[in-house]
């Protein structure tokens, strides 16, 4: 959505939700809103299919009965409460990759840090090592683009700080027993709940922009998703299926937004150490039997002790310790 669009639809929703008790006629927002009768009726189903309950009564007209759990740009703004984070919000409902659409406005140059792609929706949306990420609609699907004031040697550790802010904030919006899996994994009950991508562009030690792509499996039905993949693909679950009712994305975006923005903060402030502290503490994999896959072999197996500076995992395989820096984990659970 565009900001002229965004301001009607606030406009309108203004005018709605002046005196919620009352029915408003089509003919009153019409002409409160400077717009025509069938423009009043495209922007009450505009509404609706973004979640508002409007209820309308023939003879008397509209009233606007509750509010959208969608995180849309007027609503996330009304909440969040960032300092950079979010203050330009673009909303889509379907679209090829957040990601994609990002990494176009970053490349444009300066001043787009905190800016925030949502969809609904995502056509093709991309995981680690540019496999498919299934994106139907009832997740979360958003890209942050940061401008970090952090040298190349670790802006490495910035899925890290995006999967702290995930899993901190489906446990405060959820109560779930969120835990973390290396390298960007958020996990409850060993099922992937959500995923970190991170696209860079540096020069020698200068970070020009980094794009931090979140995908959370919030409102989705996980067993139609898991049908896509081959049998022995990792688990996946959602939010949804584990609470047995829907999550609000809009409070959902808001907590991952302050929890980014405040891990980001701790970045640069207290260094990579206390990320990566924090980071195993809020693992279920460290002590646990992991095996170690690169395109697809298996390339050592042992138990995982933690991490280290640069975010790669130390490994115990027998007597000898492996540092891993890339590469698929499966953990014995």
């Amino acid at each position: 959505m565009g900001k002229a669009n965004d301001q009607s639809i606030e406009k309108f929703l203004t005018l709605l939700g002046s005196n919620p008790s009352e029915y408003l006629s089509g003919q009153i927002l019409a002409k409160s809103a400077g717009i025509s009768r069938s423009a009043v009726w495209k922007q009450i189903r505009r509404l609706r299919r973004l979640g508002y309950s409007i209820e309308s009564v023939h003879g008397l007209g509209y009233r606007l009965k509750d509010g959208t759990q969608l995180p849309v740009p007027w609503e996330l703004k009304k909440v969040l409460r960032t300092r950079r984070l979010g203050h330009r919000i673009l909303y889509k409902d379907v679209v090829d990759s957040t990601q994609k659409i990002a990494i176009a406005i970053a490349e444009k140059g300066t001043g787009t840090h905190g800016t925030v792609v949502i969809a609904e929706k995502q056509r093709q949306g991309r995981g680690r090592l540019r496999r498919e990420w299934l994106s139907p609609s009832g997740g979360l699907w958003m890209s942050v683009i940061l401008e970090p004031d952090v040298p190349t040697r670790i802006v490495t550790l910035l899925p890290f700080v995006a999967a702290l802010s995930v899993c901190h904030a489906i446990r405060q919006c959820t109560g779930l027993d969120a835990r973390l899996k290396w390298p960007n994994d958020v996990m409850i009950s060993g099922k992937k709940v959500a995923g970190i991508l991170l696209d860079i562009s540096a020069e020698a030690e200068h970070v020009n922009y980094s794009v931090i792509g979140i995908g959370i499996n919030a409102n989705i039905d996980s067993t139609s998703v898991s049908a896509r993949f081959a049998e022995d693909a990792p688990r996946i679950t959602s939010i949804s299926d584990q609470l047995g009712h829907d999550v609000s994305k809009l409070e959902l975006a808001r907590t991952v937004l302050e929890n980014l923005e405040k891990q980001l903060s701790d970045l640069n402030d207290k260094g990579a150490h206390v990320i990566l502290k924090e980071w195993e503490s809020n693992a279920d994999m460290l002590g646990r039997q992991v095996k170690v896959l690169q395109n697809g072999r298996m390339v050592c197996q042992g138990v995982a002790r933690g991490v280290v500076d640069d975010g790669s995992l130390i490994i115990q395989d027998g007597s000898r310790e492996v540092k891993i820096s890339s590469g698929d984990i499966r953990v014995r659970y």
